[in-house]
């Protein structure tokens, strides 16, 4: 048994800043990663790194193709699709050194490549790649193991070669016809994108609208700009089997009472995200989670047994890495610095990289109903901006909600060019408690999307 100061299960977004930053404390630390290639967790390896490097490309292909709106006429464009590949993989084994080469230079830390497991309370097992077992112990454990692409039960799909989306990202050839199952935001992403690299793309879910967090409204628009650029959707869809004959995917499903089969050369099943604590073995050491294995914490995100922490998605709520690094912050501060950080009112941001993105920040409209809150909804058609106009990216909407009795901005969605930058922008604002009103005349660089803002709030009453 090896004593520590800290235990670290994942190296994330929140256990790799947490490692180095306990250990340059003088903390005997120790960080367990399941493999050196997933060094830097999910978002450097297999989601966000590669997956808006690969979107940013579609993008290049599709402004290429939309050129003459501008009066820009381009003959015959293609794709050397094994070079877009390889950028990416370039872009992502870079980092994940990086990421390797800051951790092996701090002191006081030590890195191992293994599954971990609880053992007892206090008690790290870890099943190393060599297939040695060593045991950690340390009166703090921070678990930041996150999560995995979920599946789905359908008939037939044990015969059918199918994509979750971190096996549609290692694709050497574009997809000739992609049938997608989900329509949330990995779905809409890796969907637009094989689209604009020359795919046909089904969407298929069982939802009633796609998006189905959001308000209907933004929703709506955003199957619409979608459906222009040619992806098609079957939305309250019940999947009844799949089948696969050579190269050709059969889909069957139930749409409007309909039996309905659409075929495809590839599948991407993108339901959601399943949590891993399910390696941990959490009942060694008492450590209580939910019913889907998600972790339960309090606000500072402390777990029911003494001294054991859990961060980014692991704990359930928004699985977002910028919410895996803010977990970071307060535990860290918490802890080295003696403050008192918690998640609650922490307002939170986040982007679909769809094209254009939709940016979204606080309140949803069917969340502040839910709440029973007294607001106004001010909303602007994106071709109203004159930025975008000049640019030729009018497509989207933007959308706000204001507390009517204060005048506060309780959360907007903006889906238009950077939407996720305008939602950052407003959201520095509900952070400085800035009336929606003072928006309205605001002094912003002419000619910005930010400029926008005062004929978003124009609509005020």
């Amino acid at each position: 048994m090896i004593q520590k100061d800290a235990i670290i299960i994942g190296s994330g977004q929140a256990g790799n800043p947490l490692a180095i930053k306990l250990s340059s404390a003088g903390w005997k630390t120790v960080l367990i990663e399941k493999s050196e290639g997933m060094l830097g967790g999910v978002c450097v390896n297999v989601g966000c790194t590669p997956s808006k490097i690969l979107i940013a490309s579609a993008k290049v292909m599709h402004t290429i193709n939309s050129s003459e709106k501008h009066g820009i006429s381009v003959q015959k464009v293609s794709i050397d699709f094994d070079a877009t590949q390889k950028r990416k993989e370039k872009i992502v084994e870079d980092s994940r050194k990086g990421v390797k080469k800051n951790l092996e230079e701090a002191g006081n830390l030590d890195l191992i490549f293994g599954t971990a497991s609880f053992s007892g309370e206090k008690t790290i097992s870890v099943q190393q790649e060599n297939g040695e077992t060593v045991e950690f112990t340390a009166p703090h454990i921070f678990i930041n193991a996150g999560c995995r692409p979920a599946t789905l039960e359908i008939d037939g799909l044990n015969n059918v070669k199918w994509y979750d989306s971190t096996g549609i990202l290692e694709l050497r050839e574009i997809p000739e016809k992609l049938i997608v199952i989900g329509s949330g935001y990995i779905g809409l992403e890796l969907g637009q994108m094989y689209s604009r690299f020359g795919s046909e793309v089904v969407i298929v879910d069982k939802a009633s609208q796609i998006m189905s967090n959001e308000d209907p409204d933004i929703a709506t628009n955003m199957q619409e700009i979608l459906e222009e650029e040619g992806l098609k959707f079957h939305l309250n869809a019940e999947i009844e089997k799949v089948e696969q004959d050579g190269q050709e995917i059969t889909l069957t499903f139930s749409e409007d009472h309909k039996q309905k089969q659409i075929k495809g050369t590839h599948l991407l099943i993108v339901p959601g995200r399943k949590s891993n604590s399910d390696s941990l073995k959490l009942e060694n050491a008492g450590i209580k989670a939910d019913e889907k294995g998600f972790i339960k914490v309090n606000s500072k995100l402390e777990t029911n047994v003494d001294g054991v922490y859990a961060l980014g998605d692991i704990k359930g709520g928004p699985q977002f890495t910028h919410i895996a690094y803010n977990d970071y912050v307060i535990v860290s501060d918490n802890i080295l610095d003696e403050k008192t950080g918690s998640t609650e009112g922490r307002i939170i941001p986040y982007t679909v990289f769809t094209d254009p993105q939709v940016g979204r920040v606080g309140l949803s409209e069917k969340e502040a109903t839910q709440k029973k809150l007294n607001f106004s909804v001010v909303k602007i058609e994106a071709k109203r901006i004159t930025r975008g106009l000049e640019s030729a990216e009018i497509q989207g909407i933007w959308k706000a909600i204001v507390d009517q009795d204060s005048g506060k901005i309780l959360g907007a969605a903006i889906i238009g060019t950077e939407g996720g930058e305008m939602a950052s922008v407003i959201q520095m604002a509900m952070t400085g408690n800035i009336p929606a009103k003072v928006l309205q005349t605001f002094i912003f660089s002419h000619p910005t999307y930010s400029e926008s803002l005062n004929t978003l709030f124009d609509e005020l009453e």
